[in-house]
Order: structure tokens, then C-alpha cells, then sequence
């Protein structure tokens, strides 16, 4: 759509045309709604400057039924201006809840990050510890191993029994009785290899008890310490799990304030667009009267500040955002109205 900006005068001149000019802008102004509409593009408070003019000018001249026309140009531009007031300021809420929204969603991928790389770190530190300790563990299994096998083998005391055969053995051969010498020595080797047959069981047996207590120690020690480390990594979570919904409640506690600030403002617009309607004798339209209360103080004193949106409360670069900060900005802006695109907020 073309601009149409550059057909008309600038606002402070039009108290500077005679009424020929006056009546030729009007008509100007008149020609282009037929042919362009009312679009986006289109300067309405200009519109309606110059046509409410030309409407007092028509009523100084007795020229009722074109100011009749006029009147009714007039309203619709008005109504044109104050939906126009009504969606710019539904978008900009609806942006303030974006924002809110976009924040949110920063701060909680920031919480995550920072809380995974915390329980990553603790899942490491657990690994190298378990590691350091199976590999001690391992080391004193293979010393105990080495002391066993190095161990020189100690003479075996054997029985008195097997004692005495072998005395009778030696015996029997120094009378030369050959052949009960040998009957003798081979109940002796017998009773010699039963008897190291059971020190060397007994011996191992010994061996493999030690290596069980210490095997069971180890076990122990690693369970004592997998333990200890599922206590601090559940501590872990539940530190996580309260300071997740502490921002959460922050969270929610920021919406329902941004919501309910909403809510005031587009009440108080509504409400002033209805008595501005209700008012017959008004000569500007509904926007324009918000504009001037605003100007004037009716809704606080606060009302020509900029007003704040949720980048006050959601720091730039991911920050934790300060909700005692934002009850503060709520509590000075819960009357506050923003400004009508492309009009200033002090319009007398």
C-alpha cells in the first residue's frame, strides 16, 4: 500500500490554511479512504484532524449535511484508530509474555546445565575413586599371592608313629633283616605320604581363608564407599529438586503479576473507551482520550514513564532474574497505560 503520508501538511499547520485549502485537503482525505482504505499505512490522526476541521468548518457555514458525512467519516476513523490502539496493545502484551516466556526457558536451560555438569562431575569423581580403590585392592591381592607362593616350604614334623618306623627301618637294616626292613619302609613311606598330603592340605587351606577375609574386606570397603557415594549424589538431587522449584514458584509468582498488570491496564482502556463513547460532545477519538488522562495524571503520576518489560526481570545474557525487582516494577506500573503506536504519550 502506498504512503500517503507526503500528501499532507504537517499537524501544526493545518490552523495555518484558509477554508478553500481546508475544504481541499478534507476532500484529499476523503478521496483516498474511498480509493485506499483505512490499512495500516494510513495516518488516521492526521485523517482525523483535518476532518474534524473541516467539520466545524462546515457547521460555521450552515453546510449540515456534508458535516453530517463528515461526523459519520469521523466515527469510523475513530473506531478504526481505537482498534488499532486495542490490537497494538494486545501485541505488545502478548509480546511482554513472550519475553516472559523466552526468559523462562533460558534460565531453565541455564538451571539444567549447570546442575547436569555438577552431577557429571560427582559420576566422575565416583568413578576415579571406585577405580583408585580396585586397583589398591588389586595390588594387595597380588603381594598376598607373591608372599604365598615365595614362602619357603618349613621341614614337616611328622608323626611319633611314623618316627618309630622309620627307627624300626633302620634297625631291621643294620641287623641285615633285608626283608622286614622293606616291609617297614614301605608302610613308612605310606604313612609319610598320607601325613604330607594332610599338611599341605592343611596349609592351603590356611592360605585360602586368608585370601577370603581379604577379598570379603575389599568387598566390604567397596560397598561402604558405593554407598557413601549414593547418599551424596541423592543429596545431590534433592538440592536440585528444591532449587528447581523455587524457580519455578519465582516463575509462576512473575506470570501471575505480569498477568494481573495486564489485566488492570486493559481494563482501564476498556473502560475508558466506553465512557469515551458514551460521551457525545468528545471531539477526539477514544485513544486520544486515553492519551490525555495519561498526560494528565488520571492514572498515577508513573504514567509517562517507559514502561519495563520482563528484560527487568530476566537479566540480559541468562541471569537470575530478581522477583522482589519485579513486584517493585509491578507495584509502580499496575495503573500504567503504554502510549498509542506512532502518537506520543503526552498528547494535551
Amino acid at each position: 500500500m502506498q504512503d500517503n503520508s507526503g500528501l499532507l501538511p504537517p499537524a501544526d499547520a493545518f490552523t495555518h490554511v484558509n477554508d478553500e485549502q481546508q475544504e481541499i485537503l478534507a476532500r484529499r482525505v476523503l478521496e483516498e479512504i474511498a480509493t485506499v482504505g483505512t490499512g495500516a499505512d494510513v495516518p488516521l490522526d492526521e485523517y482525523i484532524k483535518i476532518l474534524a476541521e473541516y467539520r466545524r468548518l462546515c457547521e460555521r457555514k450552515g453546510n449540515y449535511k456534508e458535516a453530517e458525512l463528515v461526523q459519520h467519516v469521523l466515527k469510523q476513523l475513530r473506531l478504526e484508530e481505537e482498534n488499532r490502539h486495542v490490537a497494538a496493545l494486545t501485541a505488545q502484551q502478548e509480546s511482554e509474555r513472550q519475553g516472559l516466556e523466552e526468559a523462562h526457558m533460558l534460565e531453565f536451560q541455564n538451571f539444567n546445565r549447570i546442575w547436569n555438569e555438577k552431577i557429571d562431575g560427582f559420576e566422575e569423581h565416583q568413578l576415579d575413586c571406585e577405580a583408585a580403590m580396585l586397583e589398591r585392592h588389586s595390588k594387595e591381592l597380588a603381594e598376598f599371592h607373591a608372599e604365598m607362593t615365595n614362602e619357603l616350604p618349613k621341614r614337616p614334623k611328622f608323626s611319633k608313629d611314623l618316627l618309630n618306623l622309620r627307627k624300626i627301618q633302620e634297625t631291621l637294616a643294620k641287623q641285615k633283616n633285608y626283608s622286614e626292613a622293606h616291609k617297614v619302609k614301605n608302610k613308612s613311606d605310606r604313612v609319610e605320604a598320607a601325613e604330607l598330603e594332610k599338611i599341605n592340605r592343611e596349609r592351603a587351606e590356611k592360605y585360602s581363608k586368608k585370601e577370603a577375609g581379604i577379598l570379603a574386606r575389599h568387598r566390604a570397603e567397596l560397598m561402604a564407599m558405593r554407598k557413601r557415594m549414593e547418599r551424596g549424589k541423592a543429596e545431590l538431587e534433592r538440592a536440585r529438586k528444591r532449587e528447581l522449584e523455587m524457580l519455578l514458584q519465582r516463575y509462576n509468582n512473575v506470570k501471575r503479576g505480569l498477568q494481573g498488570q495486564q489485566n488492570i491496564i486493559k481494563a482501564k482502556t476498556g473502560t475508558m473507551l466506553l465512557k469515551h463513547n458514551a460521551n457525545a460532545k468528545s471531539e477526539c477519538s477514544g485513544s486520544q482520550a486515553i492519551n490525555i488522562s495519561m498526560g494528565s495524571g488520571t492514572f498515577g503520576p508513573l504514567m509517562m514513564k517507559k514502561r519495563q518489560g520482563p528484560a527487568a526481570v530476566y537479566p540480559a545474557g541468562g541471569g537470575n532474574y530478581d522477583p522482589a525487582f519485579q513486584y517493585e516494577q509491578m507495584d509502580a506500573q499496575q495503573t500504567e497505560l503504554p502510549p498509542i503506536h506512532g502518537q506520543p504519550s503526552n498528547v494535551m
